[in-house]
Parts: structure tokens; C-alpha cells; sequence
């Protein structure tokens, strides 16, 4: 593989064993691993920590709102990719750029058990999702983004999406934004004329008192709060990324038919690694996770912003030390 890559000349190259301590992976460092869901089991009570929100077209009603409880495995491999990128020659230098980057695989499994998630398909034990792709840190002539998120989907989705990465000390445990699942207007007014919409998601909660089912970041607080105890978050990576650059070339392309019925427009997503001293786990990875899907309820004409949320909360499975030891684990062939 290493080979495939290399023939590209400047183009990319696979990081040896012994260059993977020298690299400047900044923040993506500490994401090399293999990550799990802190808990799973059945939706029964609160033992899931990933969860995914979506509204689908439906018969009747107009829409169909599912909630699926889920379980995560998530591994950032330990081998690192270096890329070059060549641009101008100016005052008789060469412009060039350098990144370098991880592959991510990501299967989320269901762990719901309830009847609506066996009709719809979703039972425990389900696979369903699945994505492939890399993070980028992206150090010079980067337009003020310095991460990039390449993802694959396999629905007929390819995702680019640019952030930025910080680090805080000592941020509490109170940080979250919050994750609205309520449709909205193209302009991104509130619906409120037309009854049905919101009802359907707010007078009928299929998982009472078990998570808010207009914010799902809450459940986020709540399981961090839960895991720190009397502790403290110490320090916290943060990686925040969108498709929304109308700076940059960001964005979502989707095969015809996810077009043409429910395309997919926009992506934003949160990444925290949290350091923690005094908790039940030393080490988190949460995230939260918006895609706006868009189409028209059933037997109208006029298209509506769908919000698919998914969250989760992480811990970490096994401790890949490949930056010191050169672990090839989990390698794409390409």
C-alpha cells in the first residue's frame, strides 16, 4: 500500500514507525486508538450512550421520527499519511503545503429492543452505520482552518469538512450547545403554522425520561457529569468542524437519488477529548453530530430542514501507543 501511495511522488506517503513520535500530529495525537461506547445494553433505562435522531418521509403521518439507541466502535488508525500540496511560485518560492493525517473507522450498532425499532428495522444487534474516512491537521496556508475531516458514507455520501481545534483548561462540565431536533424553514425560521411537526416529536416520546428528545446534548452533560463524580475535567481537546465554509470549498456531495428525495445539505460536528482527574474514566471522547437533511413532508410540495442528530459518549477501548511503538494496526488497503 505504502507503494500505491509513494508512486505519487510529492503526492502522499505513508509515515514510517520510526518518523510517528516526530510528526506534528497536533491534536489528533491523542485520538489514535480504538474508542468504544462508555455503555451499552438495551434502551430499557439509561445504559445506552450513543444515540441517533432522524425524521424519514413517512405515509402517515407525514413524517416518520426515529430514535435508535446505539453502540459505537470507533478507531483512529496508528499509522499517520503525509501529504503534499504544491501551489505557486512567488518572488521565486515554491508555495507548498504539508499535512498529515488519520484514518478513522466508525460501525455504530443498535441496542434499541423496543417494537418500534423492530418493525422499523433497527433491532438490537443491527449495524446501521457505517463510515470510513480521515482527519487532516492541516499546520500552514491552511484560510484559518487547521483540521479537515474527509468522511465516506456508504448511502452515496462523501463529506469534506473544515474546523479548527482548541485547547482549555479546567472547562467544566456545562459546555454543550444545544442540538435542536425540531424542523425547520429553508430560511431558517421556525415552524409554527402548521400543526404536526413538532407534536409528533414532543407529545410522543418513545424514550421518556430516559433522554430530552429535542436536545439530545443534554444527555451528553449528563453522562460527562455522571463519569467525573466529585472529579474535575482537567483539560479538553476540542475539534470543531462544518461543510457551512462559504469561505472555503467545504461541503456534502450525494448520488442522484439522496439529491433528488432527501438530500443531505449540511454537516456540523463537535469533538471533545476530555482529561479528567478523580472520575469513574481518565480519558473521554464525546461528540455531537448535526446533518440537515431536506425534503418535503409527505403530500406537500414545499421542502423542510430536517435535523439528523447523533451523539455519543466514548471511552477509550484499547490503548494503541503507536506513536512510541509504530502499531500498523488497522491499515485501508488500498
Amino acid at each position: 500500500m505504502t507503494d500505491k501511495l509513494n508512486q505519487f511522488g510529492a503526492g502522499a506517503r505513508f509515515v514510517s514507525a520510526s518518523e510517528l513520535s516526530e510528526i506534528d500530529l497536533g491534536p489528533l495525537k491523542q485520538f489514535v486508538g480504538e474508542w468504544e461506547s462508555v455503555v451499552d445494553g438495551t434502551a430499557a433505562g439509561t445504559t445506552a450512550s450513543g444515540w441517533n435522531f432522524i425524521s424519514v418521509p413517512g405515509v402517515q403521518p407525514s413524517f416518520i421520527f426515529e430514535i435508535i439507541p446505539y453502540r459505537e466502535d470507533l478507531k483512529f488508525s496508528a499509522v499517520a499519511v503525509q501529504a503534499g500540496n504544491r501551489g505557486p511560485v512567488i518572488n521565486g518560492n515554491q508555495i507548498e503545503q504539508e499535512i498529515f493525517g488519520l484514518f478513522y473507522e466508525q460501525q455504530v450498532t443498535s441496542v434499541c429492543t423496543t417494537d418500534f425499532c423492530n418493525e422499523r428495522g433497527f433491532s438490537a444487534g443491527t449495524v446501521i452505520h457505517a463510515e470510513t474516512g480521515m482527519f487532516l491537521n492541516v499546520t500552514n496556508v491552511n484560510g484559518g482552518f487547521n483540521i479537515a475531516r474527509l468522511s465516506t458514507i456508504p448511502h452515496g455520501n462523501a463529506v469534506l469538512a473544515l474546523g479548527a481545534s482548541t485547547v482549555s483548561a479546567e472547562p467544566g462540565t456545562t459546555f454543550f450547545p444545544k442540538a435542536s431536533t425540531l424542523p425547520f424553514n429553508l430560511d431558517g425560521s421556525p415552524i409554527t403554522a402548521v400543526f404536526g411537526y413538532n407534536e409528533i416529536i414532543t407529545l410522543d416520546p418513545q424514550f421518556a425520561g430516559v433522554i430530552n428528545h429535542t436536545d439530545p446534548n443534554t444527555f451528553l452533560q449528563q453522562s460527562l457529569r455522571g463519569i467525573v463524580g466529585t472529579g474535575s475535567v482537567t483539560t479538553m481537546t476540542t475539534l470543531d468542524m462544518t461543510t457551512n465554509t462559504p469561505d472555503a470549498s467545504a461541503g456534502i456531495l450525494n448520488i442522484p437519488f439522496i439529491d433528488t428525495n432527501v438530500k443531505a445539505s449540511k454537516m456540523d460536528a463537535i469533538f471533545w477529548l476530555e482529561e479528567i482527574t478523580g472520575g469513574s474514566e481518565s480519558e473521554l471522547l464525546q461528540y455531537t453530530q448535526t446533518i440537515n437533511l431536506v425534503f418535503p413532508p409527505t403530500g406537500t410540495a414545499t421542502p423542510i430542514v430536517w435535523p439528523h442528530i447523533t451523539i455519543n459518549t466514548l471511552k477509550r477501548k484499547t490503548l494503541i501507543n503507536s506513536l512510541l511503538h509504530g502499531s500498523h494496526s488497522g491499515v485501508p488497503q488500498l
